[in-house]
C-alpha cells in the first residue's frame, strides 16, 4: 500500500509511544512485555478506506496483554509470522501464519503474542449493521452487529477471505482511481460484509434462528445481578450463570430486549455508580476522579473521562468540584 494513501502510519522502536498508538486506534489495554528490547520495533500501516481501514501491523516483542472491548470496532486478522493467542470469557484463538479469525468486540480479551506481523481489516460496527440487514434482507438484523472470537468456519472460508483482502489492499486501497470512486467504494464495502457474513461466526446466524435465545425472564434476573454486583469483579459467564443460560443466548437477548450487550449495561451501572459517587464525594477530603473511577473498574482515565461526559454532558472533574 502507497504511502500517499495511508491515513494511519507509524515505524518507532520506542515501546510507550508504540502502545500508546495502538491504544488510540484499536482499544485501551494494559501490557506486559518481554523479549529483546534493545531490538524493538513497532510498525503499523493502515489505508483509510471509509467506512473500513486495511492495514499490516509489526511488534517485535513477547506480549502478554488485557484488551478493552472494541466496542465500535469490528475486527478481523490475519496472521502473517509469529505466534499469538487471544481469550475471552467464553472463547479463545490460538493462531499460527496463515490463520484468519474475528473479535467479540463485546468482550474485555487477553492477548499473548511473540514477533508478530499481522494483516487486519477494521470495520465501523454500525456501518457493516446497516449493510448487513440490506444483504440479508431481514430487519432483525440491526446494529449493534457482533461477531464471535472465531477462527473461520470452514478452511475453504478462509482461503477466500484471504484473497478477498489480497484484492482489497492491492486493486482497491493502493489504486487511487479505484480507491476515490464512491461508487466502486459502495461495492467493495458491500463485498466485505458478505463475505465476513459468510466466513465467521456472527449475530446474523441467530437472527435467522439456528441459535437459542433466552428468555426475557434471563434478562431480568442478568440485570438483576448486575446491579447487585457492579462492584465486584464479573464478566459475562458470571452473568449468565446468575441467568440460567449460556452466554451466548444471553447476549442475543440482550440485544434484543435492551439493545445493548450485557457487558454494556455493566459498564453502564458502573458509570452510573460513579456519577453517583462523585456527586456525593468531597475534593477537600481527598476524594478524587482516579480513584473513584477506578474503584467502578474504570482503569484508564482518558476513557472515563470521554465516556462520563457523552453519559452526562460534561466532565468527571466538574461533578465532582460542584
Amino acid at each position: 500500500m502507497p504511502d500517499s494513501l495511508m491515513r494511519l502510519h507509524i515505524v518507532t522502536d520506542d515501546v510507550d509511544e508504540a502502545h500508546s498508538w495502538l491504544s488510540g486506534a484499536y482499544a485501551d489495554h494494559k501490557a506486559t512485555l518481554s523479549g529483546r528490547s534493545a531490538g524493538f520495533r513497532f510498525s503499523h500501516s493502515v489505508a483509510d478506506c471509509g467506512v473500513f481501514k486495511v492495514g499490516v501491523a509489526r511488534h517485535t516483542m513477547s506480549l502478554h496483554g488485557i484488551w478493552e472491548p472494541l466496542d465500535d470496532i469490528l475486527l478481523i486478522s490475519h496472521l502473517l509470522e509469529g505466534r499469538f493467542t487471544i481469550r475471552s470469557s467464553t472463547a479463545e484463538v490460538t493462531a499460527g501464519p496463515g490463520d484468519v479469525f474475528a473479535y467479540d468486540p463485546d468482550a474485555q480479551m487477553t492477548v499473548d503474542w511473540h514477533d508478530i506481523r499481522m494483516a487486519q481489516v477494521r470495520i465501523q460496527r454500525s456501518a457493516m449493521g446497516r449493510l448487513a440487514a440490506e444483504l440479508v434482507d431481514d430487519d432483525r438484523v440491526s446494529p449493534p452487529l457482533t461477531f464471535d472470537l472465531a477462527r473461520a468456519m470452514t478452511a475453504a472460508k478462509a482461503v477466500h477471505w484471504k484473497r478477498l483482502m489480497q484484492y482489497v489492499t492491492g486493486d482497491v486501497a493502493a489504486n487511487p482511481s479505484v480507491h476515490g470512486s464512491p461508487l466502486v467504494m459502495r461495492h467493495v464495502q458491500r463485498l466485505i460484509v458478505a463475505t465476513a457474513l459468510e466466513t465467521f461466526p456472527n449475530s446474523t446466524v441467530a437472527a435467522h434462528g439456528t441459535g437459542a435465545t433466552a428468555a426475557p425472564e434471563a434478562v431480568r434476573r442478568a440485570c438483576a445481578f448486575i446491579e447487585e454486583h457492579a462492584g465486584s469483579d464479573v464478566d459475562l459467564t458470571d452473568v449468565a450463570l446468575a441467568a440460567h443460560v449460556g452466554p451466548r443466548a444471553l447476549q442475543r437477548a440482550f440485544r434484543r430486549a435492551l439493545d445493548v450487550t450485557p457487558l454494556g449495561y455493566l459498564r453502564s451501572v458502573r458509570l452510573d455508580r460513579a456519577h453517583a459517587e462523585l456527586r456525593a464525594a468531597d475534593p477537600t477530603d481527598g476524594a478524587t476522579v482516579r480513584a473513584i473511577a477506578a474503584r467502578w473498574g474504570f482503569g484508564h482515565p482518558g476513557r472515563f473521562a470521554a465516556d462520563y461526559r457523552r453519559r452526562f454532558g460534561h466532565s468527571p472533574s466538574d461533578t465532582l468540584r460542584d
